[in-house]
Order: C-alpha cells, then structure tokens, then sequence
C-alpha cells in the first residue's frame, strides 16, 4: 500500500517522467481527497474540463480515495512550519503516517524530511 501526491498522479495523467514508477503503486495507492481536489484544479486549468471531467480522469487510476480525519490536522499544522511544503503536501503526509504506508511523490525535497513513514521518489 502507498499514499500518492499530487505530483505522482499529474505524472501519470499527463505521461511525465516517473509516471512508470507511479503507476506501479496504482493497484494498492491511495490519495487523500486533499490532493484530488489539488489534481482537479490543475486538470482544469490544463483544459480537461472541470472537475466532473477530472473525476472521470481520476476514476480511470483506480486510486483509493481517503477522506481527512480530526487527528490529520494537528500533523498538518506541524509539518506546515517547513519550509517549501503546500498544505496538500502536508495532508497526504499526515494521512501516509496516520495509515503507516510510503509516500509516493516527483518532489525530492521530501526524501530529506524527518517524516514517520519511507518516501518513494517516482523521479
């Protein structure tokens, strides 16, 4: 099992380098609704129509979606003190620790965080 960011999954849909290593986590990958709705965002502003559209994209990935609980927020807030990391980065930080699974992510800077969980870098 594995938590995907953003990163990872706009790799995938739009065929950027890593998105092999990223999809080879889609059978057992999950993603926090936070980063849908960042996934969303960008597919819309890349032209894939809105997020209706996008969630039929999403879909296809066959992700699991995770929803944000209470004890994500606390977490959150610490990891939003470092420098560099979106609130959503944080979310699915806060869920991939919370559910004890690996982070998948293009964002290399994570591979040097203090974090409880193993990052898989896709790039």
């Amino acid at each position: 099992m594995s938590v995907l960011d953003t990163s990872a999954v706009l790799a995938l849909v739009y065929g950027e380098e890593g998105s092999e290593v990223a999809k080879s986590h889609l059978d057992v990958g999950s993603i926090s609704r936070v980063n849908v709705a960042e996934v969303l965002t960008d597919l819309t502003r890349a032209g894939y129509g809105g997020p209706v559209e996008g969630m039929k994209v999403l879909n296809k990935l066959s992700l699991r979606f995770r929803s944000v609980y209470d004890n994500h927020a606390e977490r959150v807030s610490e990891l939003k003190q470092i420098k560099g990391l979106s609130l959503g980065d944080c979310f699915c930080i806060a869920l991939g620790e919370s559910i004890d699974e690996p982070l998948v992510t293009g964002d290399t800077a994570w591979a040097k965080l203090p974090l409880k969980v193993p990052v898989i870098l896709i790039r």
